[in-house]
């Protein structure tokens, strides 16, 4: 079974002989102050429309780490930037994150991860293990409290455990 798309297509783009890359996860700033000004962008500009957020979330290498610190420090920054833009009046609705777990992805296949579940692509049983962020966020859903990271994993060395 191919593990990315890249091994059944060919994918090129050119531009007078130069060939372009396919995009990978460094070439993107992480700016979460970005969403907040896209959504009061949004309000001033366009009448404020009601307004989901789908499929935001950071790529990484995929590998076994179940401690992606990178990742819980994003989600944080964008809701948190996000939670701004809505205390000055945005309408935006929803926030989804990309992924629930890990999954296929078409130009990457397994190669790169976004999920908060880790799933072990060699076990037969495709096991899954939940990521720090996915403790992180089940612990900002129950307490509606943007913990910090340290103070999250304070609270993990205190006992906490969102299991």
């Amino acid at each position: 079974m191919p593990k990315t798309a890249r091994d059944t297509i060919h994918v090129t783009t050119s531009r007078r002989d130069c060939t372009v890359p396919l995009p990978h996860a460094s070439m993107y700033p992480i700016a979460p102050w970005g969403l907040q000004r896209l959504l009061e962008y949004m309000k001033q500009n366009y009448g404020n429309p009601p307004i989901y957020i789908h499929e935001n979330g950071q790529q990484t290498a995929r590998n076994s780490s179940l401690e992606d610190r990178s990742r819980v420090k994003y989600l944080r920054g964008h809701i948190q930037s996000l939670l701004a833009a809505v205390r000055n009046g945005s309408n935006a609705k929803g926030y989804f994150i990309w992924s629930f777990m890990d999954s296929l992805e078409l130009l990457n296949g397994y190669e790169s991860s976004f999920g908060l579940y880790y799933i072990d692509l060699d076990d037969p049983d495709l096991k899954r293990q939940p990521k720090l962020s996915a403790h992180w966020y089940s612990h900002f859903l129950k307490s509606k409290n943007l913990t910090s990271l340290d103070g999250f994993l304070e609270s993990l060395s205190h006992g906490y455990h969102s299991q």
